[in-house]
């Protein structure tokens, strides 16, 4: 016999028999209640997120118009605070994100010329010790007492 004939014959009640029809149904009513309180959750989330979002909204309206009202009745300072702000950023982004850069002296003057000033300064000391060390090198009856 056909699998459809069966399931006619005992009642419609699919496998389970007609004992699991009224089972079947507490667990569908189950959950579409469950369903249910999903969804009024999130309409009540919607609600609350639109109502804030709103309240943030008008504030930050609120702020700006004073702000306007304060740049309206001191012009002067607020441009100079504008550029001090503005300088500021531009040199912290600056260091933040410049890589560094090889100079112009680096690129194109030899080293033993970059290396100059300390040079001088070396040969400024030598030139100081210059009568000792020629007076070590003479006999010691040239040697000035």
């Amino acid at each position: 016999m056909p699998k459809g004939n069966s399931e006619r014959q005992n009642g419609g009640a699919g496998r389970g028999g007609p004992e699991r029809g009224g089972e079947d149904r507490g667990v569908r009513d189950r959950v579409q209640a469950v369903g249910q309180q999903i969804h009024e959750g999130a309409a009540q989330a919607g609600q609350r997120l639109s109502e804030g979002y709103g309240m943030a909204r008008e504030e930050t309206a609120r702020r700006l118009r004073h702000a306007e009202g304060m740049v309206a009745r001191n012009p002067a300072p607020s441009v100079l605070i504008g550029f001090g702000i503005g300088f500021g950023l531009g040199l912290v982004l600056t260091t933040l994100l410049a890589r560094p850069e090889e100079t112009w002296a680096e690129r194109h003057i030899p080293d033993r010329l970059r290396r100059a000033p300390d040079s001088l300064t070396n040969l400024a000391d030598t030139l100081r010790n210059l009568p000792e060390a020629i007076a070590r090198h003479l006999p010691s009856q040239m040697r000035s007492s």
